[in-house]
């Protein structure tokens, strides 16, 4: 089978119903013994995120990875400026980086690979010279294994790096 051909690009209004769609379809059942997933709440967050990337560039950042046919297949959703109770030093934090669960395992690990690029190249642009990435999967260890091998530190669920 052939991999799959996609391009990355900046999220608009009208790609929030379908990303909302693949978040339902592969991560609702992650949460849902935790949290009852609000479709709304999560377009009028993703809504308001996507605004602020275009008005305030360097406080946002949703991408998504979509085929020829103009199909979503992965999105990720970064915000600059955070802060730890710990340091000043600011860092970008990874709110959301999903992958169609349905995709390949090669196809899957190479699409959190450019999230990853894309999240340093953020940070680079936003000024934060450390990037944190978080995951509340309950099967996590790939996930943290792309991270480490990109250079971030592990810990736990928790990946960082300083650039």
């Amino acid at each position: 089978m052939d991999a799959l051909k996609y391009v990355w690009r900046p999220a608009t209004i009208t790609d929030v119903d379908a990303i909302i769609a693949l978040t339902a379809k592969n991560f609702a059942q992650e949460v849902a013994d935790l949290f009852v997933p609000d479709p709304w709440a999560g377009a009028r967050n993703l809504t308001t995120a996507i605004v602020n990337q275009y008005y305030q560039p360097m406080t946002e950042l949703i991408s998504v990875a979509e085929d020829h046919a103009n199909q979503i297949h992965a999105w990720t959703w970064a915000q600059a400026n955070h802060v730890t109770p710990w340091s000043d030093e600011k860092l970008v934090m990874v709110r959301m980086g999903h992958v169609d669960m349905t995709l390949s395992g090669r196809d899957r690990v190479r699409l959190v690979q450019d999230m990853i690029a894309l999240w340093e190249g953020f940070a680079q642009f936003a000024g934060n010279h450390i990037v944190c990435s978080t995951t509340m999967r309950e099967d996590q260890a790939g996930f943290m294994r792309i991270h480490e091998s990109a250079g971030y530190h592990v810990r736990g669920s928790y990946a960082y790096k300083k650039l």
